[in-house]
């Protein structure tokens, strides 16, 4: 059996290279990127094999349980499909390469366990086949096994060492004015990890810490904690999210702070395109299709500009949103630790709301929001929504009545009134127990939340829209 991995949590530090440790450092990753190629070409190979293998089709055809996961390690086991195996062909194409001076063994180890985890999720089926690197899809981190070789945080030099004699200096920042950081540096280090990023046009260096343990809350948040085990309910859209707890609701929009420039992308993709044209013209038919088959692609110094301009704009996107994200999921823990969802699937409201999704990103919402509920001693629970249907749901009549995307408004069939449609969805989805409801529980909860959502709008009742 699988052993479950520890929880940890990276810290982010920027460092300060000179110029002489920059060529150092681009140097090991380049060398890093030439051990990482051949081994993935090896890897490709052994993958092949191994689904050629009689045995791998005949633990595929048997029933899931321990035989099966038996047969395919005996399997994995016999074409070296293993973790220890590519650590090893790593440090074989090291050393073949004659890079012993010029990258770190625990460097080269991790870059072969790296290679390994995406071709076993690339047999498994959970992602597609691993790429190679190159100038367009650069190597952009290198880390450790751990914090006993080579690359370790020296915090008593506030440094990265990197080699015996080689240490580079972080900036930190001021940690009395930085209670979380200062709280997270506390923790044990499990391995280092060197990161490039380019940041307006520069690249720029990073240290990350990956810390052992949960990561620290810091006490300004703590203090804003809603009870231990108060529940609330989500209802999640393509830009919008409704929240509902007993005594109050909201419809929130993902990310409010970010605002794609449409527009300007879309001049800047065009203008690429003319550049890439202009400079490739043999890689073009006479009508503008592109000619099939592997080609070599010039890049002229204005079309790496405008590159860079558009690369830029959207991290800075990127930033902003990551941002926004972690204020709201620190205003939903203010008012719930549990937080219960239908568990809507990000690729199934991109294929409809595609360029929403892009801007507004739901799906690193509810992966934040269930690793930061997780810390704060809350959960994020999954309901049965095919079983449940909480868009069609009536409890005040017990019934199940399809509705059109564009009604907006929950109308109930007792003729009470109507509520808003998402609201109203997040509300089932607080109070339902199991894959069934019970209505007369619904009532009682709807009774404490009405006059809540009359004040704020989200519920009319007869009276008020026949006045």
């Amino acid at each position: 059996m699988a052993c479950k991995e520890k929880p940890s949590f990276v810290v982010d530090l920027l460092l300060s290279p000179s110029q002489s440790d920059e060529r150092r450092l681009a140097d090991r990753f380049l060398c890093g990127t030439r051990i990482y190629n051949p081994v993935l070409a090896d890897g490709l190979a052994i993958v092949e094999a191994l689904r050629a293998d009689p045995r791998w089709g005949a633990a595929r055809r048997m029933k899931k349980g321990a035989a099966r996961n038996e047969a395919f390690s005996a399997v994995r086991t016999a074409h070296g499909f293993t973790d220890f195996s590519f650590t090893g062909l790593a440090i074989r194409h090291k050393n073949a390469a004659g890079f012993s001076s010029r990258i770190g063994a625990h460097e080269t180890q991790a870059i072969g366990t790296r290679v390994f985890k995406a071709l076993e999720q690339y047999v498994f089926g959970k992602r597609g086949r691993p790429r190679f690197k190159g100038l367009r899809r650069p190597l952009h981190s290198l880390e450790g096994k751990n914090h006993k070789g080579m690359l370790r945080w020296k915090a008593e030099n506030q440094a990265l060492q990197v080699e015996h004699g080689w240490q580079i200096p972080v900036q930190l920042p001021n940690l009395q004015k930085d209670e979380w950081l200062a709280a997270a540096l506390q923790f044990k280090t499990k391995y280092c990890r060197i990161v490039w990023r380019n940041i307006k046009g520069e690249r720029r260096w990073f240290l990350q810490l990956v810390q052992d343990g949960r990561t620290p809350i810091k006490a300004s948040v703590a203090k804003r904690l809603a009870p231990e085990n108060s529940v609330g309910g989500l209802d999640i859209g393509p830009s919008k999210i409704a929240w509902c707890t007993a005594v109050e609701a909201g419809n929130e929009r993902f990310a409010d702070e970010v605002e794609r420039p449409h527009a300007a992308i879309r001049v800047l993709r065009r203008k690429l395109d003319r550049q890439r044209r202009a400079s490739n013209p043999d890689n073009y038919h006479e009508d503008g299709r592109v000619k099939k088959g592997r080609r070599t692609w010039k890049k002229s110094p204005a079309m790496r500009a405008t590159e860079r301009q558009l690369a830029e704009m959207l991290r800075y996107e990127a930033a902003v949103r990551k941002n926004a994200h972690g204020a709201l999921i620190n205003f939903l823990l203010g008012r719930a630790r549990i937080w219960k969802d239908d568990g809507v699937s990000p690729l199934a409201l991109q294929r409809r709301f595609g360029r929403s999704i892009a801007v507004r990103a739901p799906g690193l919402f509810m992966d934040m929001l269930e690793r930061k509920a997780e810390r704060a001693g809350g959960q994020r629970d999954i309901i049965d929504v095919y079983r449940l249907k909480t868009s069609q749901y009536d409890h005040s009549t017990d019934t199940f009545t399809k509705k059109k995307l564009s009604e907006r408004w929950h109308v109930f069939g007792d003729g009470r009134g109507r509520a808003q449609r998402d609201i109203y969805s997040a509300f089932l989805a607080r109070n339902t127990e199991g894959i069934t409801y019970q209505p007369s529980m619904l009532e009682k909860a709807w009774r404490e939340l009405a006059s809540p959502l009359l004040v704020a709008g989200w519920y009319e009742t007869k009276l008020q829209r026949e006045g």
